[in-house]
Formats: C-alpha cells, structure tokens, sequence
C-alpha cells in the first residue's frame, strides 16, 4: 500500500514543482560557479528523459511539433557532420561537447515538450533564479573584476547575455502578473550590467537586441500598455515624477560606476588598437584587437588552401605557432583558437563544419519565427534572443571550445522552446 507522500510525489503537478526547485538551486547560483551551469544542463536533460521514459499523457503545446522535430534533426545532423570530420582528421573527441549537450538537449526537449508541460510555478521560480544570478554575477564582477570569474569572461559574459535575453522576453512579452515581470526586467538589466562590467566588447550586442525588442514592443505590441500605460492612468502625477526622478537618479549614480566606465574604457582601448593595427596589421598583432585583426587574415589565406575539409585541430594549432612567430606576437601564440567561430569552423573543418554551426543558427530562427506565427510570442522572443547573442558573440570569440558558453547556450535554447508548453492562468 502507497504512502500519501509517495502518491503526492507520483502527482505530476507535484512532480514538477519538485523539478523546478531542484533546476533552479543550481541555475542561481551559475553565474558564480560553472558546475552550478553544467548541473543545470544536465538536469533539464534528465528531466527529458524522465518525461519520454514516463510517456506523459495529455495535450500538447501544438498539434504540429514540426519545428521540435526539426530541431532534433538539425542537432543530430550537425553532430554527425563534425563526427565525421573528427574521425577524418583524428581531431580529439574532447572539442565536440558543444555539439553534444545541443544533441541531448534538443531531444531531452523533444520529451519535456510533448510530454510534460511547463508549469506556471515552476516557470517562475527558474526566472526568479534567473534573477538571481544575475545580482549574483553583477556583484561578483564589480567587486572582483573579469579574471575571478567563474569561466573565462567572454563566455561568461556571452552567457549572462543569453540570460537577459531569456528575462527580456519574459517581462515584455508574457501574461504574468505586473510586479514579477518588473522583478524579472530589473534581472536582465542586471545581467546586461554585468555584460558591460566584464569588459567582453564580443557579448555587447545584448545592448542592440533590448533596442530591438523594446522598439518592437513599442511600435507592435499591445502588451506594452500592462508595463507603461495602466500604470501611468492610474498613478497620480506625483508618482510619474517619482519614477522619473528615480531613474534620472540611477543613471547618474551609474555614471560613475563600474558598470559605465569600464565599457568606455575598454571601446576606447579597442579604438586605439584598432588604429595601430591599420598602420600596422602585424606591429598592431601583440593587442588584443589587433591579434584577432592579424589571425582573421591569415586565416582566411589558410582557409583557401583547403575549403572544404579545412585542416584538421593540429594543423590550426600549428597555423597560430606560425603566425606567432611571424608577427613576433605573445598574444597570438598563447591563444589556442582564432577568436571567430566561423573562421574556426572553416579553419578546422572547411565549409562542412561552417555548415555544421550554421545550421544551428538557422534552425533557431526559423522556429522562432514559427512560434511567432502562432503566437507563442514569448517563447519566440527568447529564443530569438539566444540566437542572436549566439550569432553575435560568435563574431569575436569562438565560444563553443568553453564547456559553461554551450552548457548554458543548450540550457537556454531548451527553456526557450519548453515555453510553448506554458499554461495559460
């Protein structure tokens, strides 16, 4: 005979809310601690397979889940295109962990979409995690600097973005109450604050997508009047000026912060860098502009000498001594990558392993669009966001040689999608 605990815990309502109390301890707590990250991952992916396991019954979020499928087919695609170049060159098995958690993510996700919706509840506590983390990551960051960070910074800083692209789209363009989706902008304004503290120029972009989302959101969304409007009718006029006051208050006070001065700092840097590099592409090579200016041609030179297959993880390896000691550059010699995850993929793999990370890309937007059609407007914001801050970063880094960048760019991109299971209140 049963327990009552144990026919509680059977419940899936309860089952749930168990599993987002167990996801969102760790996911609190990433932005200090990359295990933290790579726990996260793994329990959304354990949670998948628990749903496909248990063959949940019920409705599903949408009766065509030809955009699940796809993605599920695009990251075992894009896995087998890499693991064939990885067994023609003998590259080490160790570089494809990106390709792997996208591959277990995306059909743990086919499982949690299909056969365990979202719960409200739970919802709330990962994006108040969320939150969380990134006060955490704020404050860690202007106290400590970028070298104590939990990863190295510019996956770190590419992370927080995808975070705060993930509360961006969930303050703008849900149906929760006011006060939480309020709690939820003033986490990703945080995070983006955290972004520009870390001195990552790569992951600035996030700035460009809250342009974006909040022109759109002024410009097409009726939602917007739950933010701005409705409170504004019904506030008496000291209160406006209160708001304004506050905010004209926080902008000063950042002015003098962290968070404003060290962004100035570093795009002054990069301008200055950028300038002796034009005078000089090799004498400009030992900055760290001017190193990816001087690898990005030389790669491109390496890349015509073989396009199609590329040369193989040694041969880079090989390729960045070289350059080193060519341009007489420190930088370049200590680096294991050229700083650009489509030169890298071309470099290393020719134009099949640009294929193999451009499909992801491709897929990710074109499911967003197709959530936007049917109206899954949060869902498709966030995950048009984690794209795109994928996309971006990728220009100046090459995030997928960071187990933290791909554990939580897998992680995002399955919450995003797992939004379409919401339910309504």
């Amino acid at each position: 005979m049963s327990s009552p605990l144990l026919t509680s815990f059977l419940n899936p309502l309860d089952q749930a809310r168990f599993f987002g109390l167990v996801l969102a301890l760790p996911l609190a707590l990433s932005s200090l601690n990359s295990k933290a990250m790579g726990l996260a991952w793994l329990l959304l992916v354990l949670a998948g397979a628990w749903a496909a396991v248990q063959h949940r019954s019920g409705d599903n979020a949408s009766d065509n889940l030809t955009w699940l499928k796809t993605w599920c087919l695009v990251a075992t695609v894009a896995l087998l295109i890499k693991s064939a170049l990885v067994v023609h060159w003998t590259d080490p098995w160790g570089e494809r962990h990106g390709e792997l958690r996208l591959f277990f993510g995306a059909w743990a996700l086919f499982g949690l979409v299909r056969w365990w919706r979202l719960e409200r509840s739970t919802l709330v506590l990962l994006a108040h995690a969320m939150t969380l983390t990134s006060a955490l990551g704020l404050a860690w960051v202007i106290a400590l600097g970028r070298t104590e960070l939990a990863a190295h910074h510019i996956p770190w800083a590419s992370a927080m973005a995808m975070v705060s692209a993930f509360l961006l789209a969930l303050s703008l363009k849900s149906d929760f109450p006011l006060t939480q989706r309020y709690l939820w902008m003033a986490g990703g304004l945080m995070a983006v604050m955290a972004v520009l503290s870390s001195q990552s120029r790569g992951a600035y972009g996030i700035i460009l997508w809250w342009l974006l989302v909040g022109a759109h959101h002024l410009v097409v969304s009726e939602p917007i009047r739950s933010l701005t409007t409705v409170t504004t009718q019904s506030s008496p006029a000291w209160q406006k000026w209160a708001w304004v006051g506050a905010v004209c208050l926080g902008l000063a006070g950042l002015s003098q912060s962290p968070v404003i001065e060290r962004p100035i700092q570093s795009l002054h840097d990069a301008v200055t860098e950028i300038r002796q590099s034009r005078l000089s592409l090799t004498e400009g090579a030992n900055s760290s502009v001017g190193a990816r200016l001087y690898m990005w041609r030389q790669s491109l030179e390496a890349i015509g000498d073989s396009p199609w297959t590329g040369h193989g993880h040694e041969a880079r390896k090989n390729f960045l001594v070289m350059w080193g000691q060519s341009a007489q550059s420190d930088e370049v010699k200590r680096l294991g990558h050229v700083h650009n995850e489509y030169l890298h993929q071309l470099l290393d793999h020719g134009i099949w392993g640009l294929t193999s990370q451009l499909l992801y890309l491709t897929a990710l937007f074109w499911i967003s669009w197709q959530l936007h059609q049917s109206r899954q407007t949060a869902a498709s914001f966030a995950l048009a966001g984690v794209a795109f801050m994928h996309m971006t970063t990728s220009l100046s880094n090459v995030n997928f040689s960071h187990n933290y960048y791909t554990a939580t760019f897998s992680l995002m991109v399955g919450l995003s999608i797992w939004l379409t299971t919401l339910r309504k209140p």
